[in-house]
C-alpha cells in the first residue's frame, strides 16, 4: 500500500513537470523561429545588465569625444587662413575667364545677327572695387549711331556683367576709348584694339588683350607692370 502511494505520488509530481518542460521548449523554439533576441529569455536583472554592457561597448567615452573635437578645431584653424587667401584669387581668375568667354560670345552674336555688337567698359580707380561691362547690339536702332561702340538711341542690351567682390576693373582702352566690339565679320569694331585689366588686393592682375584678329587673350601678372605679363 505504501509502495502504491509512493508510485502515485511520483506520477502526480512528474507528469506536470514534464508537461511544463515541453511547453517551455515549444515556447523557446517559437521565440527562436520568429527571430527574438536571446535577451527576451533572460530575467529582468540579467537583461538590464546585458543592455548596459552593450551600450558601453557601442558608445564613445568623454575623452574620445574631446580628442575628436580638438582635432577638428586644429584642422579648421589651419585651413581657414588658407581659404581666405585663396578665395580672392579664385574670384579674380573666375572674372577673367568670364570676360574671355563673353568676348567670344559677343563675336558669335555679331556674326550670327550679321550686325555690330559693342562692349562698353566701366572702370574704377583702385583701391575701389567694382566696375564692369555691357554687351549690346550696336546697330543704330531707335535713333542711335551704328558701329560706334556706344550704346545710344534704342540699341538693345544683350547682357551686363559686374566684377565680383574684392575685384576691380581698373583699365580699359581700345583705340583711345573704353569700348570695343565686333563687326558682322567677327573682326574688331572700327579696327579698335587694346586691352582691359582687372585686379584684386592680393597682388594679382589679369589682362585681356584684344588683337586685330578679334581673338581675346588672357594674361596674368603679380605686379601689373609691363614686361611681367605671362
Amino acid at each position: 500500500m505504501q509502495r502504491l502511494r509512493t508510485l502515485c505520488s511520483n506520477c502526480t509530481i512528474r507528469a506536470p513537470q514534464n508537461e511544463k518542460n515541453q511547453q517551455l521548449g515549444r515556447w523557446h523554439k517559437t521565440f527562436i523561429k520568429v527571430g527574438h533576441s536571446p535577451l527576451v529569455m533572460m530575467s529582468d536583472s540579467k537583461r538590464t545588465q546585458a543592455m548596459k554592457q552593450h551600450n558601453r561597448q557601442a558608445g564613445f567615452t568623454l575623452m574620445e569625444l574631446i580628442i575628436v573635437v580638438a582635432i577638428i578645431a586644429i584642422s579648421a584653424a589651419i585651413a581657414i587662413p588658407g581659404i581666405m587667401n585663396w578665395l580672392p584669387n579664385y574670384r579674380l581668375s573666375g572674372a577673367a575667364r568670364e570676360l574671355f568667354s563673353n568676348m567670344q560670345k559677343a563675336k558669335s552674336e555679331a556674326v550670327k545677327r550679321n550686325t555690330s555688337v559693342g562692349i562698353a567698359f566701366t572702370t574704377v580707380v583702385f583701391p575701389a572695387t567694382g566696375g564692369g561691362y555691357t554687351v549690346f547690339i550696336d546697330d543704330g536702332e531707335g535713333g542711335g549711331t551704328p558701329a560706334n561702340a556706344v550704346q545710344d538711341g534704342g540699341e538693345r542690351l544683350l547682357f551686363q556683367v559686374t566684377m565680383p567682390p574684392k575685384c576691380s576693373l581698373v583699365t580699359a582702352t581700345f583705340g583711345g576709348i573704353a569700348s570695343a566690339g565686333y563687326n558682322s565679320q567677327g573682326l574688331p569694331l572700327g579696327g579698335r584694339i587694346g586691352h582691359a585689366v582687372i585686379r584684386n588686393d592680393r597682388s594679382r592682375w589679369f589682362r585681356m588683350d584684344f588683337s586685330t584678329s578679334g581673338y581675346p587673350k588672357i594674361r596674368r601678372s603679380s605686379t601689373g607692370v609691363d614686361g611681367s605679363w605671362q
